[in-house]
């Protein structure tokens, strides 16, 4: 899971800005914070696994923390999901089969 560090990264991914490389066709933003107690119980590498060709990106409030504010994330940990360039779909979960079933009915 690559890490989210700026708005700027964010922009890209809904094909604004200045794109270097091809965008994702789908992915998902993970806003997580290293203290977050409901964060650290999410099995992140079985999410990553059951989600078939999905771009992970995760965004820690802490250090990036223009971001969470610009998507309206009002809780961690929230995943926000990005198909062709624009927004469909925000779920607030720590229950790693909900995550993975959310995101692959978005696939």
């Amino acid at each position: 899971m690559k890490y989210l560090m700026n708005q700027s990264e964010f922009e890209v991914l809904l094909g604004r800005g200045d794109v270097v490389e091809e965008t994702p066709k789908f992915s998902v933003v993970y806003f997580t914070a290293t203290w977050c107690g409901a964060c650290r119980s999410l099995n992140v590498p079985m999410i990553e696994s059951n989600t078939p060709g999905v771009n992970w990106l995760k965004c820690d409030i802490d250090q990036n923390n223009y971001t969470p504010g610009y998507c309206g994330i009002r809780s961690i940990p929230s995943f926000l999901a990005i198909k062709d360039k624009k927004v469909v779909g925000m779920i607030q979960s720590n229950d790693s089969n909900e995550i993975v079933n959310w995101t692959n009915s978005l696939v």
